[in-house]
């Protein structure tokens, strides 16, 4: 066996131990605490925020976090779950911050450890499924993150890992996609503001629609999105050179 090949198995050996390290260590005191069991409803996971007491905030700030990187939770369920505690406006700007930062996080492990890693965490399944389709461009990228058919935390760690998508087009999708979500999910996800039932159907089947035909116009205008999601990139970029100078 050639000496690089040993050097690259075993810095992979290394990243492999040290992320194997990390997860645990988290993992451990939410198993042996308790924790991890009762997080598996919105219910439970309300009394587990209400449980922090003064600390509540920083209880579901670590949860909207932890669930990005490593609790396999949906954000649905934690977000409802937060705005049932918090209302809809306190939960959307501590589920913005955590998850994003979450998503940062995700995209940095697949760029700094690649494909491997991926593989590790995912399988190589879906590391290849996810990868084929994350190649048909960054656009691709933005809308699976607009609409909620898609892993987007699986997607973070996958396009940091397979593509050349840069952290300021990153960045810019998420702080694009992530509030319109977030913003769905706190104000109607709870079915406090539109009921499930009775008058709020026909309102549910109009925001079925409107969402159809967003993801239509998505496609529709795929160039010129496209063209406006690079001038604020160009701008950003602008922004971060001329501060740099500075």
């Amino acid at each position: 066996m050639k000496k690089e090949t040993k050097i690259k198995i075993l810095k992979i050996s290394i990243i492999v131990i040290i992320f194997t390290l990390i997860t645990l260590s988290i993992y451990l005191p939410l198993h042996l605490s308790g924790t991890l069991e009762k997080i598996d409803s919105i219910e439970e996971l309300k009394q587990l925020i209400l449980d922090g007491g003064m600390y509540s905030f920083f209880v579901f700030f670590l949860i909207q976090f932890l669930q990005v990187i490593l609790l396999p939770i949906p954000a649905l369920i934690t977000t409802i779950a937060g705005t049932l505690v918090f209302g809809p406006w306190i939960t959307f700007t501590i589920s913005l911050l955590a998850i994003t930062l979450g998503s940062l996080l995700n995209f940095y492990i697949g760029r700094k450890f690649g494909k491997h890693i991926i593989i590790w965490i995912i399988g190589k399944e879906d590391s290849i499924k996810w990868g084929k389709k994350l190649s048909k461009g960054k656009y691709v990228f933005f809308l699976m993150m607009l609409f909620p058919l898609f892993p987007d935390d699986i997607l973070c760690l996958v396009v940091g890992a397979t593509t050349s998508i840069s952290y300021k087009f990153f960045i810019i999708t998420n702080l694009i996609t992530r509030p319109i979500s977030l913003a769905s999910t706190c104000f109607l996800g709870s079915g406090q503001l539109i009921p499930f039932s009775s008058w709020g159907i026909p309102i549910w089947i109009i925001i079925f629609i409107l969402g159809a035909l967003l993801f239509y116009f998505s496609i529709k205008y795929q160039s010129k999105i496209e063209k406006y999601i690079d001038k604020l990139e160009k701008k950003l970029s602008n922004i971060f050179s001329t501060k740099h100078k500075t």
